[in-house]
């Protein structure tokens, strides 16, 4: 059975070890926006396209889930004996020993899918928008990049509340504190929304 289909996104599990279908489905996933891809088995290949699939969850690709597993029962075709481009015949497959009919084999497609990636930039945006929200307007560790420890040494210089830090000196504040003048001025402006609101 051949691992790459003309159809995109799906993966045909034969002999191979199951590494090379991990690879093949991380080819696929990489191709291009790809959300989706499908492993098909037939027989004793299933158990390959079921360790290739969780190898590849578990290992490489933790933001894959499975989207559907379908399974089901085919009838073996005949198949065909060729040498190069010529063509011998073909063969049918023998019912079991005792059996009388066709031989059925189990068959398993396995749907991988990828979670659309989130915009990091949205979540960073959305945790500062957390921490800037002012807890209560006197505390001053309601303003972002205020921890305890930088609110206890703002005390120590006599600002108190946010209040008092809204109506500080950029200059002189940055000077007491030995930290930017930038930094401060930010504070300052933040103090400033905060009671705005």
């Amino acid at each position: 059975m051949n691992s790459w289909s003309r159809e995109p996104n799906i993966l045909y599990v034969g002999r191979k070890p199951p590494m090379n279908y991990v690879l093949g489905i991380i080819t696929s996933f990489s191709r291009s926006n790809t959300q989706e891809v499908t492993l098909k088995a037939r027989g004793q290949a299933i158990t390959t396209a079921v360790d290739a699939a969780e190898i590849t969850r578990h290992r490489f690709m933790k933001d894959l889930s499975i989207g559907k597993i379908t399974i089901g029962t085919e009838e073996m075709p005949p198949r065909e004996l060729s040498i190069g481009k010529i063509t011998i015949g073909t063969e049918e497959m023998p019912p079991r020993e005792g059996e009388n009919r066709a031989r059925m084999v189990s068959t398993m497609e396995i749907t991988l899918t990828r979670a659309p990636p989130a915009k990091k930039e949205g979540e960073k945006r959305r945790h500062k928008t957390e921490a800037a929200v002012p807890i209560g307007p006197t505390e001053l560790t309601s303003i972002e990049g205020i921890g305890a420890k930088r609110a206890e040494t703002l005390k120590a210089c006599g600002i108190t509340s946010v209040q008092d830090l809204a109506n500080s000196d950029p200059k002189a504040l940055s000077e007491k504190l030995q930290i930017s003048e930038k930094r401060v001025s930010r504070w300052i402006d933040e103090a400033k929304t905060a009671l705005k609101q």
